[in-house]
């Protein structure tokens, strides 16, 4: 007999995989779930390796950590909300070990485990329509220890592989002829090997930044090569200059656009990821133009397929906590709760929701990029599954962290929160390590 329990499919077992893991074990009686991991353990991106190349399969590694990495939001807000990061007495900001303790503990807590696949890659994700009109999908995957490829039927697809791994890589007129090393920051690793050089950093966004402050105690000279309007913090370090972007390379002799020149030893790509979906149907139409991912509702709903979701695509946002409520919202969705409207309407809305964003100057590409507009999609999504939203101090805690970081991005990771209440926080000076 055909079981009676929804089927679900979870791609990859980074924090977004297991949040939806999480929630769907918890109502076994009317899920049934497989999660899908291509490496050996959970944690996704929060898995650090020495390697930058391909692992023991011959995949490209997943992982973006650096050694001494160290989270960029406060773990009082970053942690999912049913399940709290363990305290200690040093800053909120942890290292990026800790984390990956803390998924460990999380998926042990809640039993994923029994639902979880490793050394499984997903090579192939089909649709089918049947003919009462449901799309069920063909889900084909292969044991990458003794090779057997397995094709199962699930009701439902929950993409969560992570944009992490595929570096977005500008052309430069004249980087093939760069005799230096030449890496994306997706390959970075330590800071040691860039003693007594002279490195130039492409883009400074997070791992911009962080990478120029680490690299600069190693290296005789780093410059910080961006478009930004206007300087990033003037309390770099005496041997981070900034320049403006790269307009050309001769050699090991660097052109900025603002005509200035400098030899360079090392370059490092600091300039963001792309979104792939390899293991996609060409049935599914899944554009990612300018690097934002279409057609998709809500920031999760493929608006052709109503049952095919796709985590991790806004940036600028508290991911854990937001993971935790699209969870519970699919759910919502897949058991009738959650009502969305016709594939028309949804097109609609997204049309006249992208348009106005546009027409207020923002870049297709940054569309995705939430920033402000990241609390009204939380207590909406919350609002629509019947949940609870965050509560204000959470906004409140990445406000504050975010004009601190505007005041010195090289001492605000030594901060130390403590909630108070629903409303209120605390935070002290801790020592730096």
């Amino acid at each position: 007999m055909p079981s009676s329990k929804t089927r679900i499919a979870i791609i990859g077992g980074g924090v977004a995989g297991l949040v939806v893991a999480r929630h769907t074990a918890a109502r076994l009686d009317t899920y049934s779930l497989t999660l899908f991991e291509q490496t050996n353990q959970i944690g996704g991106t929060w898995v650090y390796t020495d390697e930058i190349d391909v692992d023991r399969h011959g995949l490209p590694i997943h992982s973006s950590m650096y050694k001494n990495l160290k989270t960029n939001l406060p773990r009082e807000i970053m942690q999912i909300p049913d399940f709290p990061i363990k305290h200690d007495d040093g800053p909120s900001f942890v290292h990026h070990s800790v984390i990956r303790d803390y998924l460990c503990d999380y998926a042990k807590h809640f039993n994923l485990y029994p639902h979880i696949k490793l050394n499984t890659l997903v090579k192939h994700v089909e649709p089918e329509t049947l003919r009462n009109g449901q799309t069920i999908w063909m889900v084909t995957y292969q044991d990458l220890e003794n090779k057997v490829e397995t094709t199962k039927t699930f009701d439902a697809v929950v993409v969560c592989n992570g944009h992490y791994t595929v570096g977005h890589i500008p052309y430069i007129p004249g980087i093939e002829c760069f005799p230096g090393g030449c890496i994306h920051s997706h390959q970075y690793r330590i800071p040691d090997v860039y003693a007594r050089k002279k490195v130039c950093i492409l883009g400074a966004s997070w791992s911009g930044i962080d990478i120029a402050i680490e690299i600069a105690h190693y290296a005789d000279k780093v410059y910080l090569s961006h478009n930004l309007p206007e300087p990033v913090d003037s309390k770099l370090s005496k041997n981070v200059e900034q320049r403006a972007g790269i307009q050309s390379i001769q050699g090991n002799i660097f052109t900025f656009r603002d005509g200035s020149k400098a030899e360079v030893d090392n370059f490092i790509y600091c300039t963001g990821y792309k979104f792939t979906y390899p293991f996609m149907s060409p049935k599914v139409e899944m554009r990612t133009d300018d690097n934002h991912v279409e057609p998709i509702y809500k920031h999760l709903i493929h608006m052709d397929y109503p049952n095919l979701f796709v985590m991790g695509l806004p940036g600028l946002v508290i991911p854990f906590p937001m993971f935790h409520l699209q969870a519970q919202y699919i759910l919502g969705i897949l058991e009738g709760h959650v009502k969305l409207p016709s594939s028309e309407q949804m097109r609609k809305e997204y049309e006249a929701e992208k348009k106005a964003l546009l027409d207020q100057g923002i870049p297709l590409r940054h569309i995705g990029r939430l920033k402000e507009r990241q609390w009204e999609y939380y207590d909406e999504i919350a609002a629509a599954a019947n949940i609870p939203s965050l509560p204000p101090v959470i906004r409140k805690i990445y406000d504050y962290t975010n004009e601190m970081r505007e005041l010195d991005f090289t001492t605000y990771k030594n901060l130390q929160y403590r909630i108070i209440d629903d409303e209120n926080f605390i935070v002290g000076y801790c020592k730096p390590c």
